[in-house]
């Protein structure tokens, strides 16, 4: 029988609470299973990491669009566990405070993933500045001068890769060209191979030879080029001076010295064990003795104006690169129009210009590049080595940070574990809207070369607020703890209430 003065029922306040989505989301179940697969993801992770790289580790794990889903769950039960306990009374403060840091936390990640930059950037002493940061991430380009058109693929952290033989579509330019990848492969050997341009350098093609050993060795250089304008075999060197420009000092003690003429013309100066033994014109396709034993030197090629390029192709599974002639990765393009077909190796990190006509295409493939509103000059780079050895104890880098009309903003020096920042303002750096310029890395053979690091995470308040807010969520659910079930007070509470209990009819 319903009880006297009993009304008609009503629907439970929140009904919201029993909808079945909800409480999925909501229940601990859930929560379980998604921290015990982020423990095992973070190991899986940390192991990839140690036996391969960063870079894989963020490929395969935490950049990976499953990863991403995961967290948006357990965002999605973080917040419905803590609408599930409304309304909310004062000992549910520090689970409401706990679950608000994470949340705060994540958002900070989301916001530094999405908006923030990380790259590199190589700076030389001496060289104008510079703004290019090389950012982690992939990109494959196609120019078509013609059009005055380009069109970017952005590839992520991950290489480009052609699986079982199936092309992928690239672009159909206005001309009529069709772009497509037919082949990937991490075996690509790049050549060194200068290409004519308008303002370039002296180029030289070089053949040393030497009937006794059996031994042929024929080389690019270009003048003026800090990777490319020295042979060196050890025990010889061979140099190429642009018009004008002095002979390095340094050299093997046999060396030969190739002074480009401003008409062309080519003059060897030959070194012998140090001392100056002979100096005579270097004509095409002649070959001149050097007196080291039976070697000849020969000019085989020149170019009068050229810029740096490369010539790629896959090196067979069998086959061992050279000495010195590292494997890199590259894509195969093939440009077809009509009965017109092109295909060439592009390696990573280069521009490749296929002979399309007048107006050639370039495509180039590597890592995407990131202009930055000011540009870094290397003014010094320090060694300090431990006392009585050659080992170096650390090395800074003093940096100037240069605006577009030339005016220098700000200097600061970087070293290990003491980053640089750019704008210096210290709300800036308070809300990461700042770059931190980090020492990465040195070459104990170039000590006016330095490589940095430059990182801006906008989410970087969001994630120390966060952290707050997870601190101050943990020390409050101690402090305010619910009272016990069997405490004397609610006891005492209990029987009063049923001591003022109108009894019923029934």
């Amino acid at each position: 029988m319903m009880p006297f003065g009993a009304g008609p029922s009503r629907p439970p306040r929140h009904a919201w609470k029993r909808n079945p989505v909800f409480q999925f989301l909501a229940s601990l179940r859930l929560a379980v299973i998604l921290l015990s697969v982020l423990i095992v993801v973070s190991i899986a992770g940390t192991i990839f990491e140690s036996k391969f790289d960063a870079d894989t580790a963020r490929i395969w794990f935490y950049e990976a669009p499953w990863f991403h889903l995961w967290l948006l769950f357990l965002a999605a039960n973080l917040v419905c566990s803590a609408f599930m306990r409304y309304p909310w009374k004062r000992h549910h403060t520090g689970f409401l405070l706990t679950h608000l840091g994470i949340i705060v936390v994540m958002i900070g990640a989301v916001i530094g993933w999405v908006w923030g930059i990380e790259g590199t950037m190589t700076i030389f002493k001496g060289s104008p500045p510079d703004n290019s940061l090389v950012l982690q991430k992939r990109q494959l380009t196609v120019r078509d001068p013609d059009a005055r058109r380009a069109v970017t693929m952005h590839l992520g952290r991950g290489p480009l890769r052609v699986r079982n033989g199936d092309p992928v579509a690239i672009w159909n330019t206005p001309s009529g060209w069709n772009i497509e990848a037919v082949a990937s492969s991490d075996r690509v050997l790049g050549t060194f191979e200068p290409t004519p341009a308008a303002g370039g350098k002296a180029a030289v093609r070089v053949r040393l030879q030497t009937k006794a050993m059996g031994q042929t060795i024929d080389r690019w250089l270009l003048a003026g080029d800090r990777d490319h304008a020295r042979l060196d075999l050890g025990l010889i060197t061979v140099d190429l001076v642009a018009p004008g420009a002095n002979a390095p000092l340094a050299g093997a003690p046999n060396r030969a010295i190739i002074f480009a003429q401003e008409d062309g013309a080519l003059r060897a100066e030959i070194i012998t064990g140090g001392r100056r033994a002979a100096e005579a014109p270097l004509a095409v396709g002649t070959p001149v003795a050097t007196g080291w034993n039976d070697w000849s030197i020969e000019a085989v090629q020149t170019i009068a104006s050229a810029q740096p390029g490369f010539r790629f192709e896959e090196l067979a599974a069998d086959r061992k690169p050279s000495a010195g002639q590292p494997l890199i990765e590259g894509l195969q393009i093939r440009m077809t129009r009509g009965e017109q077909t092109i295909t060439q190796w592009v390696g990573a990190g280069w521009r490749v210009v296929f002979p399309t006509g007048a107006f050639p295409l370039e495509v180039s493939y590597g890592w995407e590049v990131h202009r930055l509103p000011f540009g870094l000059v290397l003014k010094d780079f320090v060694v300090e080595r431990n006392e009585g050895t050659d080992e170096p104890a650390s090395f800074r880098s003093d940096l100037a940070m240069v605006l577009p009309d030339g005016t220098t903003a700000a200097t600061g020096s970087c070293s290990m574990n003491q980053p640089a920042n750019y704008p210096q303002a210290f709300w800036r750096s308070l809300t990461g809207l700042t770059y931190k310029i980090s020492q990465a890395s040195w070459n104990p053979n170039d000590l006016s070369q330095s490589s940095v690091q430059i990182l801006r995470d906008p989410g970087w308040l969001a994630k120390w607020v966060g952290s707050l807010i997870l601190c101050a969520g943990l020390v409050t659910m101690f402090a305010l703890r619910r009272p016990a079930t069997g405490s004397p007070k609610k006891t005492a509470a209990a029987a009063a209430d049923k001591k003022d209990a109108v009894p019923t009819l029934s």
